[in-house]
């Protein structure tokens, strides 16, 4: 979702290549930080965008613990790419396609479980966030909007061909 001022912001594509993301780890070496887009502290991800986000992919080793620093101005989403571990400071449990909204404050805590699934040797997850938007939200399947009628000029845009093309690879 963009604030309505950019909501016509013309379509583009990113391409953003692993070698070009950050990456950290915490104190002791069980957690990957892949900084896609925003900050994590001082680094910044290659992610160009409208409104200020982050999106961070953390992989958590077997028994491992994190605390992430974040923003308590922004919203905090954690989505389970793989195996399974806690949330919160509550430790709400999570597993593979489930999410969890933060509400931590100044850090968002991640851990994972101590044996993971044969399918996984870490708990693989996105932590995505921004600054709240606090506007009328109108959607209707993949489009999202401030108004009905926004919504009718989505449609008609896409049904024209006005929404743009993600480019071919060039190999």
């Amino acid at each position: 979702n963009l604030p309505a001022r950019l909501k016509m912001t013309h379509p583009r594509y990113q391409d953003i290549e692993a070698q070009r993301v950050a990456l950290l780890t915490n104190e002791n070496g069980d957690a990957v930080i892949r900084v896609i887009a925003g900050a994590f502290g001082d680094t910044p991800g290659p992610g160009n965008t409208h409104t200020p986000i982050s999106l961070v992919h953390v992989s958590l080793l077997p028994g491992a613990r994190l605390a992430l620093p974040w923003d308590p101005t922004y919203n905090a989403l954690t989505y389970a790419l793989a195996g399974q571990g806690t949330v919160g400071l509550e430790g709400a449990a999570l597993t593979m396609g489930q999410m969890a909204v933060h509400v931590d404050g100044d850090y968002l805590v991640l851990s994972a479980d101590e044996t993971q699934d044969s399918r996984t040797q870490a708990f693989e997850v996105l932590v995505l966030g921004g600054e709240p938007i606090r506007e009328t939200v109108a959607a209707y399947g993949p489009f999202v909007m401030n108004t009905r009628a926004e919504l009718q000029q989505a449609f008609e845009d896409y049904e024209a061909g006005r929404l743009g093309q993600i480019p071919a690879d060039h190999i």
